[in-house]
């Protein structure tokens, strides 16, 4: 069956970005640099010390990322990453966590269909969280 997973690219900023997450959410991460890739002689060498592909995996999430992509970096808030929490105090440790250094768009509060709360973080990454 297949399976979608985030992928987002950071522009420089993958190993400060995908520790943050691991610091958040646990689990294994691996980080591939360019120069260390099978690839390294088709990547100019001022790029060697970028993060040519990340993989952080827990029992909960799984998230893939990069410094390097075909395209220019262009942060938009159409795509938001929903993470949806167990219970009340899990949605609002993890919304603490990751809106650190960030921003609040909607602050956690109870609604209709439970509780809610969405944000930037401060890698321009958006984030809904419901529980």
């Amino acid at each position: 069956m297949a399976k979608l997973n985030p992928y987002l690219n950071f522009y420089g900023r993958c190993t400060e970005a995908m520790n943050f997450y691991k610091s958040i959410f646990g689990g294994d991460l691996q980080l591939m640099l360019a120069g260390d890739s099978p690839a390294k002689d088709q990547v100019a060498p001022e790029l060697h010390s970028q993060v040519l592909h990340s993989h952080l995996k827990s029992s909960t999430i799984e998230i893939m990322g990069s410094d390097m992509a075909p395209t220019k970096p262009v942060e938009g808030n159409t795509v938001y990453l929903a993470l949806i929490c167990d219970s009340e105090d899990e949605l609002k440790d993890y919304f603490n966590r990751l809106s650190e250094g960030g921003k609040v768009e909607q602050p956690v509060t109870k609604s209709f269909f439970g509780w809610f709360g969405s944000l930037e973080d401060k890698f321009g990454k958006h984030w809904m969280l419901q529980g």
